[in-house]
């Protein structure tokens, strides 16, 4: 039986030996963070990185379209992701900041808790209820419209994904620019009978 030293070595191993062990440690080590940090959501490290708001009226309206974004979909909307959907819904829906306001003055007056009590009310406008959807239909599918001039605003931090988020690689193709190589080069095929 070997006797083990301070450091974990046995006695009488080679200098190879413990810088072998040395690394084998420092590889587990690693391996283990860059798990940890694969486990995360693409969205939450992007909220982390977001710039802290510089107040101002276009600060407060986002962040009344991030509080209504919050309640209407009941999931943890990040401050970055809210701010595309708002650029990208605001071209479409000018009233958005009324919108947003109405939505979270209900909530406030009426005391919701939770989107299935709002979904619940019977009285609510109906325009207003149309226009919260379309919010809650754009943050799940990270695209506005649905005509041939829709706007993709998120694809991988999309909403619709968080239920096979941690079992499943969201599905994509292009992983950013060149992605794809070189643009294929134009032949013309001449066919004859």
């Amino acid at each position: 039986m070997k006797d083990f030293t301070q450091n974990g070595f046995a006695e009488g191993d080679t200098p190879i030996n413990t810088q072998r062990r040395a690394l084998v440690k420092y590889t587990i080590a690693w391996s283990v963070l860059g798990g940890a940090l694969a486990s995360v959501p693409v969205r939450r490290l992007m909220a982390a990185a977001a710039p802290a708001e510089t107040g101002g009226a276009a600060s407060a309206e986002a962040a009344a379209f991030l509080q209504a974004s919050r309640f209407l979909t009941a999931k943890e909307v990040s401050p970055m992701m809210a701010q595309r959907c708002y650029d990208a819904l605001k071209k479409r829906m000018p009233d958005l900041d009324q919108v947003a306001a109405s939505v979270n003055k209900l909530v406030a007056d009426r005391q919701l808790h939770h989107v299935d009590d709002y979904l619940a009310l019977q009285d609510v406008d109906k325009a207003l209820d149309t226009k919260a959807k379309g919010i809650i239909q754009a943050l799940y599918l990270g695209v506005v419209g649905q005509d041939e001039k829709a706007e993709l605003f998120a694809y991988e931090e999309a909403l619709m994904y968080d239920p096979t988020r941690d079992i499943l690689v969201v599905p994509t193709y292009g992983r950013g620019p060149n992605s794809w190589g070189p643009k294929p080069v134009s032949v013309t095929v001449k066919v004859e009978k």
